[in-house]
């Protein structure tokens, strides 16, 4: 099995998989990044690259007896990639039906919507498809309360990202798995959408959404943007 991604989901994933006895042939990761420490502990084979789509693409090849596992991955995949060998597996932060695209942006479009409810996607990567559009393995939701800020539904969806890779990864390693597909959003949040989203939310529900707590160091563009923004006079 091969992972592609960053940070602590990434480590975390790894981590269990090597707990469940999956063998790991190799995980790439950007250069310096904050799960490395962890994964030297583990002993499993690492690649740092900036440019998975080139420098990973040489240990794909011909493999389809393996899978990739994208986790907190930023860039989007190409067909080269997902056509490959491995079968390719990404887990989302959103649920698809309403939200595609930036993971910190699908959250705080969420907030800014007054959405009730959020939740995770997992799912299979295939060539020729729009981002965040596979079909569906799996999806964890969970209620937002009326006090949600930015920073506690980031908490939750990653915590739910963690459990809903628990839940099936060894069935995916199996391929015993079953997919279905729904019909996504048509839309794919990203940057470009803030100032239309802080326009329609208001300043309580704005409050909510820009409320980035410990997680303003891991979005600092994000923190710009909302820094900027004025409400009222």
């Amino acid at each position: 099995m091969f992972f592609l991604g960053s940070g602590s989901l990434l480590s975390q994933a790894v981590h269990h998989t090597c707990a469940v006895g999956i063998n790991i042939d190799l995980v790439c990761c950007p250069f310096g990044d904050s799960a490395l420490p962890r994964l030297k502990k583990l002993g499993v084979p690492v690649l740092e690259s900036n440019d998975p789509n080139v420098d990973l693409l040489p240990h794909l090849n011909s493999r389809e007896d393996s899978q990739l596992f994208s986790l907190n991955n930023k860039r989007i995949l190409t067909d080269a990639i997902l056509k490959s060998g491995p079968e390719c597996f990404n887990i989302h932060n959103g649920l698809v039906q309403k939200y595609r695209g930036l993971a910190e942006i699908c959250i705080f479009a969420a907030l800014c919507n007054g959405e009730d409810r959020y939740g995770v996607t997992l799912q299979k990567l295939l060539p020729n498809q729009k981002v965040d559009a596979g079909p569906i393995l799996a999806q964890r939701a969970f209620l937002l309360n009326n006090g949600d800020s930015f920073h506690q539904v980031m908490k939750r969806s990653l915590d739910c990202c963690v459990e809903i890779f628990k839940d099936n990864i060894v069935d995916i390693s199996k391929n015993i798995y079953d997919s279905y597909y729904v019909e996504v959003s048509q839309h794919a949040y990203s940057y470009k959408d803030i100032g239309r989203l802080c326009a329609g939310a208001g300043p309580d529900r704005f409050s909510k959404a820009s409320n980035l707590g410990p997680y303003r160091a891991f979005f600092p563009r994000l923190m710009a943007a909302v820094s900027a923004v004025e409400f009222g006079g």
